[in-house]
């Protein structure tokens, strides 16, 4: 009963990611890992929020070095954007974390923050060719 389980989660995450993302594509081979060796609801909440940590990172790194490539008012509107990119991802995301759903959506909301900062990082790291290819 508790694999079967296991599989509807992992199932509803997956049917919940965005659109973009495939087979976690942008995701880490840690994740995967980590997600292969999850017994319970907790272990796949932890996986999925170290995975955070990491993209997140990667966002950061992503944004900063972009900024510096930039020049005004190019700097404020990439600074109003990725504020309002911050805002959509969490409303997003705490829609497929739906409480009223159960653990299986808390899975989906948390795979849902790490796929889109994932997303939102390569492609923060697009823009930063574009620059860089003027």
């Amino acid at each position: 009963m508790r694999v079967i389980a296991c599989f509807a989660i992992l199932a509803l995450a997956a049917a919940s990611a965005p659109a973009h993302a495939t087979e976690n594509g942008d995701l880490s081979a840690e994740y995967e890992r980590c997600m292969d060796k999850a017994a319970s609801t907790a272990d796949m909440l932890g996986c999925a929020s170290a995975e955070l940590r990491l993209q997140d990172k990667a966002l950061n790194t992503a944004y900063q070095s972009l900024l510096r490539r930039l020049v005004a008012p190019r700097t404020g509107l990439l600074r109003v954007a990725q504020l309002e990119w911050l805002r959509f991802r969490d409303a997003n995301c705490a829609y497929v974390a739906d409480p009223a759903s159960g653990t299986a959506a808390r899975v989906a909301g948390a795979l849902c923050l790490a796929q889109m900062t994932a997303a939102r990082a390569r492609e923060l790291r697009a823009y930063g060719d574009e620059v860089r290819g003027r």
